[in-house]
């Protein structure tokens, strides 16, 4: 695409990635995870982070998979962000949120931008709410 001088531009606007899009790839969450580092070595310097404490927190994840696997096998992401992502479950323990089951929670049959519109997932997030106030 990049050869023709009349799809070049698409192609060049294809390859820009807003700030915040390069900070969530590389799990950047501090200004000082990318200022410090060259872009090569961040993801291995990265600070991590835990989660706060005294707060109860929460994943959701969708998956375009229809169902969960019975056998326990991996579940096929959202088309943007992998299900162990979203719930926390980094591929290291030391990138592991340790969220208990009960605060995770997986949209089936849904893409990433179902995420902002389905029903099931107000509903789950109505749940922990209600949960949080007893």
């Amino acid at each position: 695409m990049a050869i023709s001088p009349y799809t070049a531009p698409f192609a060049r606007l294809g390859m820009v990635r807003s700030a915040g899009i390069k900070d969530l790839r590389h799990g950047y969450v501090r200004d000082e995870d990318w200022q410090t580092h060259p872009a090569e070595t961040v993801r291995k310097a990265r600070a991590l982070l835990p989660l706060p404490g005294g707060v109860r927190c929460y994943a959701i994840a969708a998956s375009k998979q229809e169902r969960a696997n019975p056998s326990g096998a991996r579940i096929r992401g959202d088309g943007l962000v992998a299900v162990t992502s979203a719930l926390g479950q980094g591929r290291h323990a030391s990138l592991n949120l340790g969220l208990p089951e009960a605060q995770r929670w997986v949209g089936y049959g849904m893409g990433h931008l179902d995420l902002l519109n389905r029903v099931a997932v107000y509903e789950q997030i109505r749940n922990w709410l209600l949960l949080t106030r007893r």
